[in-house]
């Protein structure tokens, strides 16, 4: 987002624990016990219509959705009067990123105060401090789209662990700009100076087992070298695809977003936001069959931070850790800036372009997944999942397609078959709501239970003090 954050700034004007003391045990039991949630309204996610049935889990999967015989050793959880949906995705977030300021020293700078050495190690000590939030928000699965290398070390631990979400990591970025906002002995943006540049750090992140390989389309200044630029982006697309691994781009700009296209994008993780999308960028779209992801609510986190204020109105901050919730709060305390009087504007003619813009993509029936990129100032690790759910619903997307983004599309766009639905075979990851969120999305905040992997959680079980 970095071409948007500069030009926020100038409209604006100027030693570890052994363990996390968020870090919560595994509810008691084992993924090998039976459970039946019975008698609820079941939304599988595949689009059939919602049913009155049973889910029964065993051995941490669904072993029958519908009608379903029980015998003994299994464990009924009455859920009638509830709606039965499968775990929610997100497919943009971000594990380097705290959720605050100290984790984008680059939109605002508070080093002296929070080193960001000491932020990025203590995030790389303990990535449970946002597992927890992301459960209770009734997150099942991660798609962490660009960050540190130690992120793909999240994967394996994370996936075995029903305390905490699926992972799925792209590793560090490949950058057409060489941004600064890395380690000494670590780089999150590795600059794709040339073609050799370029090829030689996509076979380094696919020798990693990379979930992808993401390409930051970042343009800068009033004359750049747009050949080379696309050459890059395309040598990217040449090496991924003989590793045969998916090529995700943040292009934000009309032209890069086309550009990202042609060369075969997977996945574009965030809204054309410059200009309104035309036919020729719907017709890309369906030729490259590329997956949309729109990510609304996160600039209002930018302007919150800017405007030093913190809105917490429809985020559960029962769910977001401590240590975020105390560094939220010294928003109101930074330093004011000046802001200038093209600030406001900027801020509603994105949220037009962007909102009119999924209203296109959707309509014409390119797939639409859901992301929060979380970890960005202001756009808290798991909470804030219902205010993109309920931004997209605000742009027009009916509440079962919001739903589908959220599970299913979501789940396709992390590489992964196995989870996204309620279907007989699949990784037992759900929710039960108190309350249809067919008939409004923001009924996805009535959680009772998530399941993850067969463990059954209270939703008040996964809630910070």
């Amino acid at each position: 987002m970095i071409r948007t954050i500069l030009l926020l700034l100038t409209l604006a004007g100027g030693c570890a624990p052994a363990r996390s003391p968020d870090a919560r045990p595994a509810p008691e039991g084992t993924p090998g016990g039976a459970v039946a949630l019975v008698g609820g309204t079941l939304i599988d996610g595949t689009g059939a219509p919602p049913r009155t049935g049973t889910v029964l889990i065993r051995g941490g999967r669904i072993a029958c959705v519908g009608e379903c015989p029980l015998s003994g050793g299994v464990t009924v959880v009455d859920a009638a009067g509830k709606y039965v949906t499968p775990g929610l995705v997100d497919a943009h977030m971000h594990y380097s990123q705290t959720g605050w300021a100290d984790g984008r020293p680059d939109a605002e700078d508070v080093r002296a105060r929070f080193p960001y050495d000491s932020t990025m190690a203590a995030l790389e000590a303990h990535p449970e401090r946002f597992y927890r939030s992301y459960l209770c928000s009734g997150v099942t699965a991660t798609f962490d789209v660009g960050g540190y290398p130690w992120t793909w070390r999240l994967r394996q631990p994370a996936e075995a662990d029903p305390s905490a979400p699926h992972v799925a990591a792209a590793g560090p970025l490949l950058a057409t700009i060489d941004h600064w906002v890395n380690l000494p002995a670590s780089r999150q943006f590795v600059h794709t100076a040339g073609d050799s540049a370029t090829r030689a750090a996509v076979r380094m992140i696919a020798s990693y087992g990379s979930d992808a390989v993401k390409v930051w389309y970042i343009v800068e200044g009033p004359r750049p070298d747009t050949a080379a630029l696309k050459a890059r982006v395309r040598a990217a697309a040449d090496e991924a695809r003989r590793a045969r691994i998916p090529l995700i781009v943040h292009a934000t700009g009309l032209w890069e977003a086309k550009d990202a296209l042609r060369a075969g994008a997977h996945l574009l993780v965030h809204s054309v936001d410059d200009a309104v999308v035309d036919e020729e960028f719907i017709r890309l779209a369906r030729a490259a069959g590329t997956i949309y992801m729109p990510t609304l609510a996160v600039m209002d986190g930018y302007r919150q931070l800017y405007e030093r204020r913190f809105d917490p109105t429809g985020l559960p901050m029962a769910c977001v850790d401590p240590a975020t919730r105390a560094r939220v709060q010294q928003t109101v305390s930074l330093p004011q800036r000046t802001l200038g009087p093209g600030f406001a504007p900027y801020f509603e003619r994105y949220r037009q372009t962007t909102r009119e813009n999924l209203r296109r993509v959707h309509a014409a029936g390119i797939p639409v997944a859901m992301g929060t990129d979380a970890g960005n100032p202001l756009t808290l690790h798991g909470a804030s999942v219902f205010r993109e759910m309920e931004a997209m619903a605000q742009a027009g997307m009916p509440p079962a397609d919001v739903l589908a983004s959220s599970t299913r599309i979501a789940a396709r766009a992390m590489g992964r078959n196995d989870i996204g639905t309620l279907e007989t075979g699949k990784i037992a990851d759900l929710l039960v709501l108190s309350r249809d969120p067919l008939r409004d999305i923001s009924h996805m905040r009535s959680i009772e239970l998530v399941v993850r992997a067969g463990k059954v959680w209270k939703r008040q079980e996964l809630e910070y003090p």
